[in-house]
């Protein structure tokens, strides 16, 4: 492939429960894309809580301050609690005077400033980021900037559900990361656990209900729960990650209140028994058709479910891009690591993801039995850290991943879009009568 300079469309924000998470990540990529500038220049593309798109210096100001302080965090865990506390109220002062203070500002829209309101038109004609309408006028003779590759690290719904890549698509315009069919299956926690099962990987039993079902019969549905899974029970949003809105129900009396909150962010819910003592385990899978899978990453939680703090803490260690605290490699025999990542790749080829995806597991303490329980096919930092230790820098791993998204593109356009059984039907309703 050639090594000409192409431009990069860094894509974060978006209307996402996880847009904060969005932001760190394309901070962490935007550091290594500057790091290859022999190869990539990027343009940051911020999609506000609204859903407007925007570029300019307000964009990469936020990523700057968000790098700051996250250098400032792995520096505060390297030193004694006297300079630890400097660093943290150093780390407060930015957030406060410069982060918080320009994510508002973006969140303005149109009307921030600093800021350029661009956005990819669904046209392949176009071939180009385009003005807002209202701006047309003063921006005529402009050239606006054409994106070779979309690299969206947009966590959640719209970003990482199908519906951007669905776009991409339209704008037939490569991009980073799973299609448009993994993207949604793998954002839905209760088509993908099909998708596993009808692959033949082991699940742990679970039953989905619609907000729908809640509201209308309460008391049936928490009837549902302990007929047909008993307790304890892990209840999750159907279509949320990083742990929100999930909660564990040990009895009648609380199943009701966790359906309640994981209905408020999605408009279903899987509810799963609970693996009381269990290991979770992740790794990570890259590729298109030949996969190479990472090291397995072992999570550390204090408490029963890995919760959202804990995956994003503000002490967190240096190095870990990804879920805080963890082990890498896993503290887990050979051969299950080994199973493990085998059935990472099976999870992966059974939505037919490409590019980059986290597998998680949970693995039965007593039996050493692992369950797939989530893929996310756009992981929080690309799991920097899974594939360090694994012998991958960032660097190495951006342009793989590039890579992958041109050859993805390529071999969309060996696929026919026309056929002549439709040119035969249009020809025979030129013979058709009107009115008969």
């Amino acid at each position: 492939m050639s090594h000409a300079v192409r431009r990069v469309g860094l894509i974060f924000g978006s209307r996402s429960v996880e847009r904060e998470v969005s932001v760190m990540t394309a901070s962490k990529v935007y550091e290594v894309l500057l790091k290859l500038q022999d190869r990539f220049e990027t343009l940051p593309i911020f999609l506000t809580a609204e859903g407007t798109w925007l570029s300019g210096e307000a964009v990469r100001d936020l990523l700057s301050v968000d790098a700051e302080i996250r250098k400032l965090a792995d520096l505060g865990s390297q030193v004694g609690p006297a300079e630890r506390a400097k660093i943290d109220a150093e780390k407060l002062r930015l957030n406060k005077e410069k982060y918080v203070p320009q994510l508002a500002n973006l969140d303005r829209g149109p009307h921030a400033t600093g800021v350029e309101p661009l956005f990819l038109a669904p046209d392949p004609s176009v071939q180009s980021l385009v003005p807002r309408q209202e701006r047309r006028g003063w921006l005529r003779k402009r050239l606006y900037p054409k994106i070779d590759v979309a690299f969206p690290v947009i966590h959640g719904t719209h970003g990482e559900d199908g519906t951007i890549q669905g776009l991409f698509e339209l704008a037939d315009l490569p991009y980073i990361g799973a299609g448009v069919v993994a993207s949604a299956v793998g954002m839905d926690k209760i088509i993908s656990k099909l998708a596993f099962r009808g692959a033949g990987l082991p699940t742990v039993d679970g039953i989905s209900m619609s907000r729908r079902q809640l509201l209308e019969d309460e008391a049936a549905a928490v009837k549902a729960v302990e007929s047909l899974l008993g307790y304890p029970v892990v209840v999750k949003p159907a279509v949320a990650g990083s742990s929100i809105g999930i909660g564990m129900a040990k009895a009648s009396e609380e199943v009701l209140g966790a359906l309640r909150r994981a209905m408020r962010f999605s408009q279903r819910v899987l509810v799963e028994r609970a693996i009381q003592h269990r290991l979770e385990v992740q790794c990570s899978v890259l590729g298109n058709h030949t996969l190479t899978v990472s090291e397995c990453e072992e999570l550390i939680s204090s408490g029963q479910i890995v919760s959202y703090h804990e995956k994003y803490p503000e002490d967190k260690k240096p190095g870990r891009a990804d879920l805080a605290p963890s082990i890498i490699p896993a503290r887990i025999p050979q051969r299950l690591s080994e199973e493990v990542r085998r059935l990472a790749a099976e999870a992966f080829k059974a939505i037919d993801s490409r590019g980059i995806s986290r597998v998680d597991f949970l693995i039965e303490s007593t039996t050493m039995k692992p369950y797939v329980n989530e893929i996310n096919t756009m992981p929080g930092s690309l799991s920097f850290a899974l594939w360090e230790a694994s012998g991958v820098k960032p660097t190495e791993l951006i342009v793989r991943l590039v890579d992958l998204a041109f050859e993805a593109h390529q071999e969309k356009r060996l696929t026919q879009f026309e056929s002549k059984e439709g040119k035969v039907l249009v020809d025979r309703r030129h013979l058709v009568t009107p009115g008969k």
